[in-house]
């Protein structure tokens, strides 16, 4: 059985990811800071195919990413996959009135907890016949938006940092991704647009089955692309 790693597992796209790897068959480590969410998506799930891993990456230090990548190793050997999805999004803010500690907050969980984790999960992944590593990153970033603040500096710096990590390991069997996606429905994006119909945007189940098709089955989708 395949076993993959979801961070950010617990709601919003990481639920949505979890649930459709395991429709699929593939065993799945649900990383996440919420532990009653967890717990409730561990029971609606009902199936051995899922372990909690609960972890803040905001208060994690390096002891904690070492201890994952241990606990991991011994528990499973290895990684098939690693989704990239954690992740802070802050209400929109001019950068004159940004709260610096929230600066720091946000950067730190949404670039530098991945590269800790991209660090630890490497060895599993190249223990794999076939590691895929993927990021989720934001197409809306793309134009440069104005008051997106510490949340678009740091999602810009992950692409950057999946780009470098795709170039390096081009001549291995492990696969990087970075999963640019358009906007879809979470509660998350709801409180920052409460004048949206969550209906008019795809579901998060929806863009989990693009980027796992995208991911599993090579099938083309603009906003995936493989590095």
């Amino acid at each position: 059985m395949q076993t993959y790693l979801v961070t950010g597992a617990a709601q919003g796209l990481g639920r949505a990811l979890t649930i459709e790897l395991v429709k699929q068959g593939r065993q799945v480590i649900m990383l996440d800071k919420e532990l009653k969410a967890l717990n409730l998506l561990y029971d609606e799930l009902k199936t051995d195919q899922v372990a909690l891993y609960p972890l803040d990456l905001l208060g994690a230090n390096i002891d904690h990413y070492h201890d994952l990548q241990t606990t991991l190793t011994e528990t499973y050997g290895k990684l098939d996959g690693v989704i990239l999805n954690a992740a802070i999004l802050p209400a929109f803010t001019p950068l004159e009135h940004f709260d610096y500690m929230q600066w720091y907050e946000v950067v730190h969980t949404n670039l530098n907890a991945n590269f800790h984790l991209i660090q630890n999960t490497l060895p599993l992944l190249k223990a794999s016949e076939h590691g895929r590593l993927l990021a989720v990153l934001d197409e809306s970033i793309t134009s440069h938006p104005a008051y997106y603040g510490a949340y678009g500096v740091a999602k810009a710096g992950l692409e950057q940092l999946m780009a470098t990590l795709g170039a390096e390991l081009k001549n291995t069997d492990i696969e990087v991704y970075n999963a640019k996606l358009e906007a879809f429905a979470t509660e998350a994006r709801g409180r920052l647009f409460p004048g949206e119909n969550p209906l008019d945007l795809p579901s998060a189940a929806q863009m989990a089955q693009r980027i796992l098709n995208t991911m599993l089955s090579n099938e083309s989708h603009l906003s995936i692309t493989q590095l």
